[in-house]
């Protein structure tokens, strides 16, 4: 009788543990989504005739474009909506001839005001013809003081993973400066240096990179009220 009564005591505490078993999955999906209506746009740099900086086989519009879908995926575990201004090998003209730089940035500008974001990220490499040359570093326009301090943010967040001991830093880059959303350039490397080119082809690197930069966003938009979506047009090709 004994026997009998801890074979049933047994079998109980299985089923019970098995119905009340936490789900991995559950749990995941139910976890603070820090970034709930944000809106947040990742501008891959360079693409389609436009490589960036080339070391070797490694192109910079290529890993720009690695990272960035990285920082879109850990964005969006966030509960943030992303969108990108480019998702393939392609820079915003979809041309194959007569690369245009100006009007590349053009519609990189238009598409990027288009979706009323809170902010946006522009991803990049670095290359110098100094090969000890190294660190990631933050440039935001000069004369945007909520875009310093995202920069700030964002560069105190990446510090840790890259080790960088440069500053952020103001620019006059188009992207930048003809923007009427805050936004800030991302240099997460150089190319040129062996021990970053390493680290900057490396998926794992790519996804510390996404989770460093989500913090530094994390961070400033805790300070900012969410913006009002509008209405978006989409942005075509120049012919």
């Amino acid at each position: 009788m004994y026997k009998k009564i801890m074979v049933i005591a047994i079998i109980a505490v299985a089923i019970c543990l098995f119905i009340f078993k936490p789900n991995k999955k559950t749990e995941e999906v139910n976890a603070e989504q820090t970034l709930t209506n944000r809106i947040i746009v990742i501008d891959p740099g360079h693409g389609g005739l436009d490589n960036g900086a080339n070391v070797g086989k490694v192109r910079e519009d290529q890993l720009n474009l690695k990272i960035s879908l990285a920082l879109k995926e850990e964005l969006e575990s966030r509960g943030a909506t992303v969108y990108l201004t480019r998702d393939d090998d392609n820079d915003l003209t979809h041309r194959d001839y007569n690369y245009s730089k100006q009007d590349d940035m053009y519609l990189r500008v238009r598409k990027i005001d288009s979706y009323n974001a809170d902010l946006f990220i522009s991803i990049h490499l670095n290359a110098s013809t100094v090969s000890s040359t190294w660190g990631s570093q933050v440039f935001y326009y000069g004369k945007s003081d909520t875009a310093k301090e995202l920069a700030t943010d964002i560069h105190d967040a990446m510090k840790p993973i890259t080790g960088t001991r440069k500053k952020i830093e103001s620019a006059n880059f188009y992207v930048l400066r003809c923007t009427k959303t805050k936004g800030v350039l991302v240099e997460c490397g150089f190319l040129t240096n062996g021990n970053e080119k390493g680290q900057l082809a490396s998926s794992k690197y790519h996804k510390k990179l996404a989770v460093a930069i989500s913090d530094g966003i994390e961070t400033n938009l805790s300070k900012v009220p969410p913006v009002t979506p509008e209405p978006t047009e989409p942005v075509e090709p120049l012919s």
